[in-house]
C-alpha cells in the first residue's frame, strides 16, 4: 500500500472531510503508538508501512507507560481535526485498521495484544480485520 492510498484509506475509514484531516489524524495516532510500544515493535512495523508515514512511530521516545484512555487524550491534542478531537477512539480504531490491511498478517494484533487489555486497548483493534 502506498502513501496515498494509505492515506485514502484512513479519510474513508474514519470519516473524515479532507485528505489533510485523514494525514493528521494518521500522524497523531501513529506518534502515540510509538510512544506507548517498545522501540523494536515500532520499528517493525514502521518498516512495513510506507516512509512517510512509518517514520510517525519511529520519532517517539518509546515504551512509556499510560492506559487507553491517555492515548485517546494525546491522540486528541495532536491532531489538527475538530473530527478527530471529538472521536479519537473511534479514529484511532480506523487508523489502526488501515494499518493492520497495510503490514504483515497479524503483527499489529501482536503487538497491541502485547499492551494491557484492561486498560481498554483492545478497543484500537475493534475495526481492524484478520
Amino acid at each position: 500500500m502506498d502513501h496515498d492510498e494509505f492515506i485514502g484509506q484512513v479519510q474513508n475509514r474514519a470519516g473524515l472531510a479532507s485528505r489533510g484531516e485523514a494525514t493528521s489524524a494518521t500522524r497523531a495516532v501513529l506518534e502515540t503508538l510509538g510512544e506507548r510500544i517498545g522501540e523494536e515493535e515500532a520499528d517493525h512495523v514502521a518498516s512495513q508501512l510506507p516512509l512517510e508515514i512509518g517514520r510517525y512511530l519511529d520519532e517517539r521516545d518509546h515504551a512509556q507507560q499510560f492506559d487507553y484512555e491517555m492515548f485517546a487524550a494525546r491522540v486528541a491534542e495532536k491532531t489538527e481535526s475538530s473530527d478527530v478531537e471529538q472521536r479519537p477512539g473511534q479514529t484511532s480504531q480506523a487508523v489502526m485498521s488501515v494499518v493492520s490491511d497495510a503490514v504483515e498478517g497479524g503483527l499489529v494484533r501482536d503487538v497491541v495484544s502485547q499492551l494491557p487489555q484492561s486498560d481498554g486497548y483492545g478497543e484500537l483493534m475493534a475495526e481492524a480485520g484478520d
